[in-house]
């Protein structure tokens, strides 16, 4: 039997008015009728093929109640969950407290790669750790030296896939991936312009953005939400949705542990993690 979203939140210990320090205007307070929408827009969804669908969870480098409630929720659902870890925000203190919620063994949670520091080197224009502005030889060492830290510190059950710090990597970056050998990108689009085509190199794109957007009206926000999800059900590629815990309310985790219910309850969703879909695409 699931468990209500109100049994997660009291579960995990969240104090009544938990509000994280940035949250979207959509997350702020539930919206009327939310539930009820949501499940009229699945019915929606049925009438597309079946569907691969992974959740990552970006900017893993430490525990807390946040943190704590995600792995919950995912272990409640027994659904993967990629965990985009930050390797240079990884001390002793802060792995055991990944571990103590998320245990490395637990075949649940895809621990892969997510930048090095999380630092913005782009002098102008849009943010990123690996864009045009760094030269090779600096993208080269980062990511060698957050590979070798994660490798440490997860072993075997490391996940070769490097998720760019805001989405963007540069066609270098692509090709410092190839020589590292890895053997995944996750992006939020394609691949930059100008990198040729990665041989070896999955993309596992991700199109819903949960938690960092911008819009400023929640109920014209979750109405954008649910169309985009209708829009992307059905796609041959996998659906990737990404998740970032740090900006989660209590109306977030709720909207999750609904979403999940869904999705785990019907057959026309594939529930997958990197590494199953790796896999598969190897197989093809």
């Amino acid at each position: 039997m699931q468990k209500s979203s109100t049994a997660i939140m009291l579960s995990i210990d969240f104090p009544t008015q938990f509000r994280p320090r940035h949250c979207s205007a959509l997350w702020l307070a539930p919206l009327n009728d939310w539930k009820k929408r949501l499940h009229e827009t699945a019915e929606r969804w049925m009438c597309s093929h079946v569907s691969s669908i992974f959740f990552r969870a970006d900017d893993i480098g430490a525990g807390g109640r946040a943190f704590e409630a995600l792995c919950h929720l995912f272990r409640d659902h027994q659904t993967p969950l990629a965990m985009a870890v930050v390797p240079a925000w990884l001390s002793q203190v802060r792995k055991e407290q990944l571990f103590r919620s998320a245990p490395v063994d637990e075949p649940l949670w895809g621990w892969h790669q997510h930048g090095w520091r999380h630092v913005n080197w782009q002098r102008t224009g849009k943010k990123s750790e690996f864009g045009e502005q760094r030269p090779f030889e600096k993208q080269w060492r980062d990511i060698w030296q957050g590979r070798q830290k994660m490798e440490e510190i997860f072993q075997a059950r490391f996940i070769p896939v490097f998720t760019p710090p805001w989405n963007r990597l540069s066609p270098l970056t692509v090709k410092i991936l190839q020589q590292l050998h890895f053997e995944g990108i996750s992006l939020a689009g394609p691949l930059p312009r100008g990198a040729r085509p990665p041989s070896g190199l999955t993309n596992l794109r991700v199109q819903v953005d949960l938690h960092t957007r911008k819009e400023r009206d929640p109920e014209k926000d979750y109405l954008d939400l649910l169309e985009e999800m209708t829009s992307i059900m059905g796609r041959k590629e996998p659906v990737g949705i990404m998740i970032h815990h740090h900006r989660m309310s209590r109306f977030a985790f709720e909207f999750l542990h609904e979403l999940l219910t869904i999705l785990s309850h019907r057959t026309h969703f594939q529930l997958q993690g990197f590494q199953d879909i790796l896999v598969t695409n190897d197989a093809g």
